[in-house]
Protein backbone atom coordinates (compact mmCIF):
# COMPACT_ATOMS: atom_id res chain seq x y z
CA UNK A 1 0.00 0.00 0.00
CA UNK A 2 1.26 3.44 -1.15
CA UNK A 3 1.02 6.10 1.35
CA UNK A 4 -1.87 7.89 -0.88
CA UNK A 5 -3.67 5.02 -0.11
CA UNK A 6 -2.96 4.75 3.87
CA UNK A 7 -4.77 8.45 4.58
CA UNK A 8 -7.94 7.61 3.34
CA UNK A 9 -8.07 4.46 5.26
CA UNK A 10 -6.53 6.05 8.40
CA UNK A 11 -9.63 8.99 7.85
CA UNK A 12 -12.43 6.68 7.51
CA UNK A 13 -11.06 4.23 10.60
CA UNK A 14 -10.89 8.09 13.28
CA UNK A 15 -13.88 9.19 11.86
CA UNK A 16 -15.91 5.16 12.62
CA UNK A 17 -14.06 5.81 16.07
CA UNK A 18 -15.26 9.20 16.89
CA UNK A 19 -19.04 7.94 15.94
CA UNK A 20 -19.13 4.88 18.25
CA UNK A 21 -19.58 6.95 21.37
CA UNK A 22 -22.93 8.79 22.60
CA UNK A 23 -23.23 11.62 24.11
CA UNK A 24 -24.45 12.57 27.26
CA UNK A 25 -27.15 14.38 25.68
CA UNK A 26 -27.91 10.98 23.65
CA UNK A 27 -27.82 8.61 26.60
CA UNK A 28 -30.39 10.56 28.39
CA UNK A 29 -32.81 10.90 25.74
CA UNK A 30 -32.57 7.17 25.53
CA UNK A 31 -32.63 6.21 28.93
CA UNK A 32 -35.74 8.66 29.12
CA UNK A 33 -37.39 6.62 25.87
CA UNK A 34 -36.88 3.49 27.67
CA UNK A 35 -38.94 4.87 30.77
CA UNK A 36 -41.44 6.11 28.71
CA UNK A 37 -42.14 2.74 27.15
CA UNK A 38 -42.59 1.15 30.53
CA UNK A 39 -45.24 3.37 30.99
CA UNK A 40 -43.38 5.98 33.23
CA UNK A 41 -44.87 9.43 33.34
CA UNK A 42 -42.23 12.57 33.04
CA UNK A 43 -41.88 14.44 36.30
CA UNK A 44 -42.46 11.77 38.56
CA UNK A 45 -40.95 9.91 41.58
CA UNK A 46 -41.51 6.50 39.66
CA UNK A 47 -39.77 8.03 36.32
CA UNK A 48 -36.57 9.42 38.06
CA UNK A 49 -36.43 5.75 39.62
CA UNK A 50 -36.71 4.76 36.24
CA UNK A 51 -33.91 7.09 34.97
CA UNK A 52 -31.70 5.90 37.97
CA UNK A 53 -31.84 1.98 37.32
CA UNK A 54 -30.96 2.64 33.61
CA UNK A 55 -28.19 4.70 34.62
CA UNK A 56 -27.20 2.30 37.38
CA UNK A 57 -27.52 -0.77 35.02
CA UNK A 58 -25.21 0.60 32.48
CA UNK A 59 -22.92 1.31 34.49
CA UNK A 60 -22.65 -2.04 36.18
CA UNK A 61 -23.01 -3.69 32.77
CA UNK A 62 -19.87 -3.32 31.86
CA UNK A 63 -18.14 -2.52 28.40
CA UNK A 64 -19.15 -5.47 25.37
CA UNK A 65 -17.06 -8.41 25.21
CA UNK A 66 -13.49 -8.12 23.03
CA UNK A 67 -12.67 -9.83 20.34
CA UNK A 68 -10.16 -12.76 20.62
CA UNK A 69 -8.39 -11.55 17.42
CA UNK A 70 -9.85 -11.90 13.92
CA UNK A 71 -13.54 -11.76 13.30
CA UNK A 72 -14.69 -15.41 14.09
CA UNK A 73 -11.43 -16.46 15.74
CA UNK A 74 -12.78 -17.04 19.60
CA UNK A 75 -12.72 -19.23 22.09
CA UNK A 76 -13.87 -22.77 20.96
CA UNK A 77 -11.77 -25.34 18.46
CA UNK A 78 -10.61 -22.72 16.48
CA UNK A 79 -9.38 -20.69 19.03
CA UNK A 80 -7.69 -20.18 22.35
CA UNK A 81 -7.79 -24.03 23.67
CA UNK A 82 -8.29 -25.98 20.44
CA UNK A 83 -4.64 -27.26 20.79
CA UNK A 84 -5.67 -28.92 24.43
CA UNK A 85 -6.27 -32.40 23.10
Amino acid sequence: MTRADVKPVALTLMLAGLTAYASPEEIRAGDEAACRSDGFQPNTPDFAACLQRQSLARQYSGPPMAQYGPVGYGPGWWGPGWYRW
